[in-house]
Order: C-alpha cells, then sequence, then structure tokens
C-alpha cells in the first residue's frame, strides 16, 4: 500500500493525519483533492503549504500519525 493509499484510507476515520517529508524532515498535515494531496506546514498565511501529486506523496512523504 502507497502513502498515498493510507492516507485516502486514514481520512475515512480520522480528523487529523500527520505527515513529514522525508528529504527535509519538515513536519506538518495533509488531505486529499480531487487533484492531489494538499499539505499544509503551519504558516499562518499558508505561505508554506502546497499541492502534489498522489505519486510525488508517496515518494517523498511518509504519514507519522493519524488521530481521530
Amino acid at each position: 500500500m502507497t502513502e498515498y493509499e493510507k492516507l485516502a484510507a486514514a481520512e475515512k476515520y480520522a480528523h487529523t493525519i500527520e505527515i513529514v517529508e522525508t528529504a527535509t524532515g519538515k513536519a506538518g498535515v495533509a488531505n486529499t483533492t480531487k487533484n492531489g494531496v494538499a499539505v499544509f506546514y503551519g504558516a499562518n498565511d499558508g505561505s508554506d503549504d502546497k499541492m502534489v501529486t498522489a505519486e510525488e506523496f508517496s515518494e517523498n512523504f511518509r504519514i507519522t500519525a493519524i488521530l481521530k
């Protein structure tokens, strides 16, 4: 199962899915969208948020916690 598939499955029962970007160690939260995955790192103005494809998410991110 890819990280994207895990994310999509976790969203069915969890409120928050915490992730880490494997290359940088930068932590945040993510959720699926119709266009891929929205990644939120926490800046109040959203300047560090980004969209990635399902493939990019599976290759570059790891789920660290699933919070109900």
